[in-house]
């Protein structure tokens, strides 16, 4: 089991507490149930052994990929075809500091990787141990959420900046070569951590919003137009039970795991959703490019695994390691 903890930081005005994940999933204050765990961020202390493991690759040049990061281990193993309990066939590990949510952009195939560890963004080609890009926000913040918008706008989810002078935000940059181009860094509307993010094909942007010292998470809509990001709304009544990933189906719902054990469809603004029952605590979440199959990293399995959408039947699930931290999920295509 994974157990929560919690970090008080002292700061000149007052006291910040954030999420820290251990080596498993308890349960948090007002909370009626098990909430996944969040992580250290990068400008805290780190709290747990890391291990070092070197890069391979040896999966197929077509067909689908699953990726996983590693908070814990620094890394991203990556799995040909279903999840069916087999060895990873890859596994990425150049310039991966403490990756968390992840992205796998369809028209590249490329890998976007929130590289919590090292407070940036990196790319990856698929089939290519190296990245090749690296997006970095000068205010120095902690990305744990990643995706690109179809104008081509690459946007993080930040939990906090590492100097504590600012909450959870949004970042973005114009794509490209050599970094992009920076164009700003938003505050969240709430001042609450931003967690995961997701866009729309009409370039929609939703992420959700931990509340301080709560397990409250609220989503937030808005649009960044090429980067330039305007006012954030909230989506009054939708809410879940702790940090869940983010994704958008092919017919604009946003989809997300709900770590009390659901999986959520949201036809916004509805804030009631469609679900069905996930056993354990869902973290990051991914769907495929045809919207249907829907992957979860499991906190209190201790796994992956994979689901038919929308009926939620098991098609199978791939093990985790002893003092891993399965934050974020990506599949290609």
């Amino acid at each position: 089991m994974h157990a929560y903890m919690r970090i008080n930081i002292l700061g000149a005005a007052a006291s910040l507490a954030l999420l820290v994940g251990c080596s498993g999933v308890g349960t948090m204050p007002n909370s009626p149930t098990a909430a996944p765990a969040g992580r250290v961020s990068s400008g805290m202390a780190r709290v747990m052994t890391l291990r070092h493991f070197a890069s391979f690759y040896s999966c197929p040049a077509t067909g689908r990929l699953v990726y996983i990061s590693d908070y814990n281990n620094n890394l991203i193993n990556v799995y040909a075809g279903k999840l069916e309990r087999q060895a990873p066939c890859g596994r990425l590990t150049a310039k991966v500091q403490s990756p968390w949510g992840l992205f796998v952009k369809p028209s590249t195939h490329d890998l976007y990787v929130a590289n919590d560890g090292a407070q940036d963004i990196l790319v990856f080609h698929r089939g290519q141990t190296q990245s090749y890009n690296t997006y970095t926000d000068p205010t120095q913040q902690d990305p744990v959420g990643v995706t690109v918008a179809p104008d081509g706008t690459v946007i993080a989810s930040n939990l906090i900046q590492i100097n504590f002078n600012e909450n959870g935000s949004i970042s973005t940059w114009i794509g490209g070569p050599n970094g992009g181009t920076f164009v700003g860094n938003f505050a969240t509307a709430n001042g609450g951590y931003a967690q995961y993010v997701t866009a729309l094909r009409n370039g929609v942007i939703y992420f959700d919003d931990l509340l301080g010292q709560t397990n409250i998470t609220l989503f937030f809509r808005l649009s960044c137009p090429a980067g330039a990001c305007g006012a954030q709304t909230q989506i009054a009544g939708a809410s879940l039970n702790g940090p869940g990933g983010l994704a958008a189906d092919d017919a604009g719902d946003v989809l997300a795991s709900n770590p009390i054990g659901f999986a959520e469809t949201f036809e916004m603004p509805n804030p009631t959703p469609s679900t069905f029952p996930i056993a354990g605590s869902p973290l990051a979440m991914a769907i495929d490019e045809f919207s249907n199959h829907w992957y979860v990293t499991n906190a209190v399995n201790n796994d992956a695994e994979e689901y038919y959408y929308p009926s939620g039947k098991l098609v199978g699930t791939v093990p985790g390691t002893a003092g891993d931290a399965l934050e974020g999920i990506a599949v290609d295509p």
